[in-house]
Order: C-alpha cells, then structure tokens, then sequence
C-alpha cells in the first residue's frame, strides 16, 4: 500500500513536471519572472508581461506571434527584438539544447495564453499616452541624442541611467542611421505601434 502511494505522488509530480506552466516556471522564470514586481532593477530580463505585450502588439494573429517566439528564442537577433530592455539585458541567449521544440511549443502556447496581464496593458497603454517628443528631446535642439533616449527610458522605468548598457533599440528607431531620432522619425515609430496594436 505504502509503495501504491509513493508510486501514485511519483506519478502525480512527472505529469505536474510537464505541464506548460511548469515547464515555463522551470525553464523560463528565472530570468523572465511572472510575479509583481517593485522595481525593475533587480531583474535579469524583462518581465514576461513586458515580452507578450510588445510580441502581441507586433503580431495580432496568434500562430504568427508564436511562430515569432519559437524562432527568436533558438536564434535570438537584435534587429528583431521587440523589447526597448534588451539594452538593459543585452540580447537573450539562444535556447537551442536548453530547450526541445515539443517544450517550446508547450511553453509559448501557454505564456500566449495567460500574458500580459489586464493591468500591465492598461497601464503600459496609459504611460505610452504621456510620452511626446518634447519629453525625450531635452536639450530642445530638435533631436534625440541615444543619451537622452536612454535617460528618458531610465527615468520611465525607475533605472540607474548606467544601468542600459546598450544602444540596440535606439538603433531601431534612428531610421535613418544618422546617430539621432528627429521628430518625423519619432512620429513614424509611434504610428507604426499604433498600426501595430490589432489584439
């Protein structure tokens, strides 16, 4: 009887193991926590609110948002990430052999599902609302320097301006690649995240 149960808790916790939640817990949360969260100081890559609110501003059909996911994480690149953070972060590792594509699939299914949560998109939509060119071009001479992009973004955030090691993102939204963002281009990136929010 004893062997009965022990057998039956095994078995309970194997098919616990493998369940989407717990292989996200096991094998994403450690850098992309799911909990609430004081500061963002003291996290090693964004939060996972913060990564489906900007894949699912991206992408408003689901089987294209996950697809997205599943070839980003086994080859991450910085020319398609979504999330202002990787200058923070740095650009995520490659999962490739931390990772088969069967818990991939489980795990992006999952985390599409259950994230962003309702009050970091209404707040998320609500900050974005106050941001205007005027607030990132603090020197007023009609453009955003990657410094005063990356003091804005620390402010926002509650960061240590030191704290955004890389220009990665900036170099997105300079579309120009002359090493500043004006006004038009501003413009352009906040109607393209306009266009963009179709979920």
């Amino acid at each position: 009887m004893k062997k009965l149960a022990i057998l039956s808790v095994a078995l309970t916790y194997a098919i616990y193991a493998n369940t989407p939640q717990e292989l996200f817990t096991t094998k994403c949360v450690m850098c992309h926590t799911d909990k609430k969260i004081d500061s963002k100081a003291n996290l090693i890559g964004p939060h996972i609110n913060e990564v489906l609110f900007h894949v699912k501003e991206k992408f408003s059909d689901k089987k294209e948002a996950i697809s997205f996911m599943k070839e980003y994480i086994f080859k991450p690149d910085a020319s398609k990430a979504l999330c202002a953070s990787m200058d923070k972060f740095g650009l995520m590792p490659s999962l490739k052999g931390a990772l088969t594509k069967s818990e991939a699939d489980a795990i992006l299914e999952y985390i599409y599902n259950n994230f962003p949560s309702n009050d970091f998109t209404k707040k998320e939509k609500k900050d974005r609302a106050g941001i205007n060119f005027e607030k990132l071009d603090t020197n007023k001479d009609g453009f955003v320097t990657p410094q005063e992009f990356k003091e804005f973004r620390a402010k926002r955030n509650g960061l240590d301006v030191n704290s955004l090691k890389h220009n990665l993102y900036f170099k997105k939204v300079d579309l120009n690649k002359d090493g500043k963002m004006d006004k038009e281009e501003f413009i352009k990136m906040r109607q393209l995240k306009a266009k963009l929010k179709g979920n």
